[in-house]
């Protein structure tokens, strides 16, 4: 009897515990499947253009960011300043998600100033060597921005460290750098050099003493003593990365401007309304390209200028971001799936992660 009971005891087990397998196994079956058909639908969305055709973050029913297979780059940066929460509603996805893109050598790509676009909690970064320089803590807007979005080594009024160091950097920012005549004069060449090979470099306020200063092609120039009416200066053409419009005004802090000096393919962004004299310019340099800010303290009226020059600085920074890192994520299920696209003529593997 005793043995009979045990036996039945050990049957019932055995079918509660093969029957709760089996039920919980397809169910984790079904999440996959979901999870999958969620992340397909994400991609075949991303893959159109969108609706309306000309969505933007206000107007957006349906993201798409690809027109007849090509990436459009405008649109990918409308889906990264989309609101995260948002975005699942609108794919109908109560799963969490991220989408970047990979070239044919397995790298993660940066388009117009974007790793990848999701979760927050999922990093990759920009995979650049960065520099930035500045003299005053005054003039330093955009400190905190180039250490948090691309590790920049910081130089602070030490331009001799910088420049036995240029050619590790891909990007320079020197913010009011205001160099000493002799110091100007013994790195010019250097500095120029880094731009000729192809590098990023943006000047902004006053380059060196005495007032005026050539390099890469340009004479950067000071003229003080100005009110604050001859501050104002009017957006005079667009800049492919700057999101400015002509007939913007801003009203600078200081009036610092640049000439050109037989620079290529010069483009006078902004210019002082009184004199004419350019505050925002860009222009290349051999292989490179600088870009000239008279200020980074300015009442911008349509805007905040400083995330203006940070988003532009970010679009500017071609190539490569690091390896996607989910280590900060948990999950239960994770899927992912592939579809191709085109990037400047080449091909571009889109790939979407998704779990719950």
């Amino acid at each position: 009897m005793d043995f009979a009971i045990a036996l039945l005891l050990f049957t019932f087990t055995l079918v509660v515990y093969f029957s709760y397998t089996s039920n919980f196994q397809k169910e984790e079956k079904g999440d996959l499947e979901r999870l999958a058909s969620d992340a397909k639908s994400i991609s075949a969305s991303l893959a159109l253009g969108g609706y309306p055709d000309d969505w933007d973050n206000s107007s957006v029913i349906r993201i798409g960011i690809s027109d007849n297979n090509f990436i459009n780059a405008a649109k990918l940066k409308l889906f990264k300043q989309l609101d995260y929460p948002r975005t699942k509603k609108i794919f109908a996805t109560p799963n969490d998600y991220f989408v970047f893109f990979l070239n044919s050598k397995g790298e993660v790509m940066n388009i117009n100033g974007i790793c990848g676009v999701g979760n927050i909690m999922v990093s990759t970064a920009y995979d650049i060597k960065t520099a930035y320089y500045y003299q005053d803590s005054d003039d330093a807007f955009l400190k905190d921005f180039m250490e948090d979005t691309f590790s920049a080594d910081v130089y602070f009024n030490d331009i001799d460290s910088l420049a036995s160091n240029l050619s590790k950097y891909g990007f320079i920012m020197m913010e009011h750098p205001l160099l000493t005549s002799s110091k100007f004069n013994e790195h010019k060449g250097k500095i120029e050099n880094f731009s000729s090979n192809g590098g990023l470099l943006m000047v902004s306020g006053e380059l060196a003493t005495p007032q005026t200063n050539s390099m890469t092609g340009a004479d950067f120039s000071k003229k003080s003593g100005q009110s604050s009416s001859q501050r104002t200066a009017i957006v005079n053409k667009t800049d492919t990365y700057l999101s400015l419009q002509v007939g913007q005004s801003m009203v600078f802090d200081q009036y610092y401007y640049m000439e050109n000096a037989g620079a290529a393919e010069y483009t006078a962004i902004s210019l002082f309304n009184q004199s004419n004299d350019n505050a925002i310019a860009r222009w290349k340099y051999g292989n490179g390209t600088v870009y000239f800010f008279s200020d980074f303290d300015v009442s911008f009226f349509s805007g905040n200028f400083v995330s203006i020059v940070e988003e532009a600085a970010k679009s500017l920074v071609e190539g490569t971001c690091t390896p996607v890192n989910l280590s900060s994520i948990s999950y239960r299920n994770l899927v992912n799936t592939e579809r191709y696209l085109i990037y400047n003529s080449k091909v571009a593997r889109m790939v979407i992660y998704a779990w719950s």
